[in-house]
């Protein structure tokens, strides 16, 4: 019992480092296409900037920081699908079973708050809202925090809630 314990709780990290990995592609790619997209001049309308852009979009794919990430995320991907059969290869050798009875899911949970519901704190959200839109000495560059505190259960997180879906 004891090395199938070891064994799972290995398996397990090595999955969960999967699974970042896995982010992490995914917000390299994210962040690749959001730089191809800027790259581009998404004013342009007439029909001789369409060809121009058409041009420099096949130039955009010859280019040689374009075509080194294009080899160094294959890499990446068929480094992570192997990584990612081996895990599976694991949970056969550990002899997981799937669960059929079905996954309970939690409750989803927004920001969104029925204002019809809340009484009395239109002064507290306009006072939150002022001292956060204002310039103050205690802002850091375009940033400002305001901290709420109370005891549990006089609305802390429904303010916060009201002035976030402001």
């Amino acid at each position: 019992k004891q090395t199938s314990s070891r064994s799972l709780e290995l398996w397990l990290s090595d999955l969960r480092d999967v699974a970042y990995d896995a982010e992490d592609i995914i917000d390299e790619l994210t962040t690749e296409a959001r730089r191809r997209q800027i790259t581009e001049d998404p004013d342009a309308a007439s029909p001789t900037c369409k060809v121009g852009r058409y041009f420099s979009a096949c130039f955009l794919r010859l280019n040689p920081s374009t075509a080194k990430f294009s080899t160094k995320m294959e890499f990446r991907l068929k480094s992570f699908t192997a990584r990612l059969e081996e895990a599976v290869a694991m949970k056969d050798a550990l002899s997981l079973v799937e669960n059929d009875r079905g996954i309970r899911e939690r409750p989803r949970t927004n920001s969104l708050v029925d204002e019809s519901c809340v009484y009395g704190r239109e002064c507290d959200k306009e006072i939150v809202l002022h001292l956060l839109m204002n310039d103050s000495d205690d802002s850091v560059g375009d940033s400002s925090v305001v901290s709420i505190v109370g005891m549990a259960g006089v609305g802390k997180t429904t303010l916060a809630q009201l002035v976030y879906t402001v």
